[in-house]
Formats: C-alpha cells, sequence, structure tokens
C-alpha cells in the first residue's frame, strides 16, 4: 500500500475489521498520519454505492435508513458550528457550492447569507429534496457534467464528504477550477484522533469507528498536509458534535446509543417529574455546564470528534 501524500510505501495496520465485520484493513502512514483503507473500490462504484445503498447502511438510527426529509429534520439543527467557522466569508455578493449537500441541511440556513448557494449529491433523491426545500439548484452529477462554470464560486464546501471519496487530491483539484480567485475551500472530516478511538481504552469502537463508506482517515495534520499539496494555505482544528453524556454511554457501556440524535443535543438528566423543579434545573444546568465545558477542552486538545479546515488557493 502506497501513501496518498508522500507515495512511501506502508505497511503499518490500524484496523483489521470494519463495522459491518468485513475483514478489511486500515493502513496508517506514521509520516504523513493518515490512514487508508485497503482494497479502495473504483470511483464508479462508488457512485453507485450513493445514489442506490449509502443511506440503507449508514444513519443516525441504527439498523435502519433514513429518508431525505428526515435526515433534513434530524441535521438542520447541528448546522451552527460550520455557520460560526465560515460566518466571516458571507456576503450578498457570494456564491456558495456545498458538495455532498445530502438534503439540504446546510444550505437551508447558508442561502440566507449569501447571494445563491448551490448543491452537489451522488444521492439524487436528497439532492431532489434539497432543491425543492431550498428553492436552490442541485446537481446529481460529477460537476463537469453541469453547467456549472469554472472560478465561479466564492465558498466551496465539502462537509463528510472528503473520506467517501477514491481520490482527495484527484477530487480537491477538480473543486479547485470552480473557485474564485481569493474564494475559499472549507473541509468536514472526522477526526482520526478523536478522543473515544485516540485516548479512551474503548475496545468496541475501534470496530465502530471504521467502516467501509470511509476510504480515508485524517488527522490535523494530514488534512493540512493534503490541502497543501492542493495548492491551499489554511488550518484545521476540531471540534467536538457529541456530548458529554454520548462519551460517558460509551465509556461505561463500550456500546453505542440506539438513536444518535440525542448523543448531539445538549444533554438531559434522566430526572424524576415529581422532583422539585428547582433541583430539577439546577442538574440539569450542571451536566450542560460540564458538557460545555468537555467540549470546549477536547477541542483545546485536538481530540475533538470533527476536523474542520478553511483554506484559501495559495
Amino acid at each position: 500500500m502506497d501513501c496518498l501524500l508522500c507515495r512511501k510505501k506502508i505497511s503499518d495496520v490500524i484496523a483489521s475489521e470494519l463495522r459491518s465485520g468485513d475483514k478489511r484493513k486500515v493502513f496508517y502512514c506514521k509520516k504523513c498520519e493518515l490512514g487508508i483503507l485497503g482494497d479502495v473500490t473504483s470511483n464508479e462504484d462508488l457512485k453507485k454505492f450513493y445514489k442506490i445503498n449509502y443511506r440503507k447502511t449508514v444513519s443516525q438510527k441504527l439498523g435502519s435508513g433514513m429518508s431525505p426529509h428526515e435526515i433534513f429534520l434530524a441535521e438542520i439543527q447541528f448546522q451552527n458550528n460550520r455557520l460560526t467557522f465560515l460566518n466571516k466569508y458571507f456576503g450578498k455578493n457570494k456564491r456558495l457550492l456545498d458538495v455532498g449537500c445530502s438534503a439540504g441541511m446546510f444550505l437551508w440556513h447558508a442561502r440566507k447569507y449569501v447571494k445563491e448557494a448551490v448543491g452537489i449529491d451522488y444521492d439524487s433523491r436528497s439532492a431532489k429534496f434539497a432543491a425543492r426545500k431550498c428553492r436552490c439548484k442541485t446537481y446529481s452529477t460529477d460537476i463537469e457534467q453541469t453547467t456549472l462554470e469554472e472560478k465561479s464560486f466564492d465558498i466551496i464546501c465539502a462537509f463528510q464528504t472528503l473520506e467517501h471519496v477514491s481520490d482527495p487530491i484527484d477530487f480537491i483539484g477538480r473543486y479547485k477550477k470552480y473557485l474564485k480567485p481569493g474564494g475559499v475551500m472549507a473541509i468536514e472530516v472526522p477526526n482520526l484522533r478523536d478522543s473515544l478511538l485516540y485516548a479512551y481504552d474503548v475496545p468496541f469502537y475501534e470496530k465502530f469507528y471504521f467502516h467501509n463508506a470511509h476510504l480515508w482517515y485524517f488527522t490535523a495534520a494530514s488534512l493540512e498536509k493534503l490541502m497543501t499539496k492542493s495548492g491551499f494555505v489554511g488550518e484545521a482544528f476540531s471540534y467536538q458534535s457529541y456530548n458529554f453524556m454520548n462519551h460517558m454511554h460509551w465509556i461505561f457501556k463500550d456500546a453505542p446509543q440506539p438513536n444518535g440524535l440525542p448523543a448531539r443535543l445538549r444533554p438531559v438528566l434522566p430526572v424524576r417529574s415529581s422532583v422539585d423543579p428547582k433541583l430539577k434545573d439546577a442538574l440539569n444546568d450542571f451536566i450542560r455546564t460540564t458538557d460545555m465545558e468537555y467540549r470546549r477542552l477536547l477541542a483545546e486538545l485536538g481530540v475533538a470528534a470533527n476536523l474542520f479546515y478553511v483554506g484559501k488557493m495559495d
């Protein structure tokens, strides 16, 4: 196996079994801090997978798929971090492209802050839903097959998308052509330094974290190296999307919660309904304050669940 970034042979393995139970290896380049799933799927097979089967295998509800409408309702409330990170780049004269837009959760918010927001997603059902719901143009083909012009966007986003593509360098290069001079690219990916994987002793999470939909596993260092190699100047940092209670569930039970949605909300303690409201409020204020501090600490230490990169063309 050759490293995508340094092109040197690598033999270190950080996982030999995936969430699905498939016996596939994840190789790791120590020099570049990049994880690579062995036997990478072809680009054409990936397109078919995302058009037809992706939502059946990956869902907030364990064991069941979600419709575009359900995805939209579930995810629309979790866009604040992305909006905050990109706020200074928005403007009523700006055009934004969301690559891997899914059902339009980010587009719904972003369209209010830019002149035009456009989406692309291989899942045609989700792309069509996003177009109707957000009243934005969306496409479900390669960007080269659309009517979009090169050098026409001020902001290009790819959230939780880069880890799915067959060749990240080619992906960045293709979309880079559609940025205006001075434009920015925003990338969000899972963090290989996720505290549940990197810091805590949670054996099952090691299998849960690695799965066949993710072909690449980035640290801040490898993401920055990829973007520098692709002609961008910027910085990657981590932020935490899952709450303190979710991590306690993993640490004490070594298993995921049945529904991933509460894991991302502000935590609430299971206080009896008969308890004095002041006591209930005090307990929940405590756990929410703890949650905020915990998320801040993970981000500061670089071991939060997600990496976020914003860069300009060099």
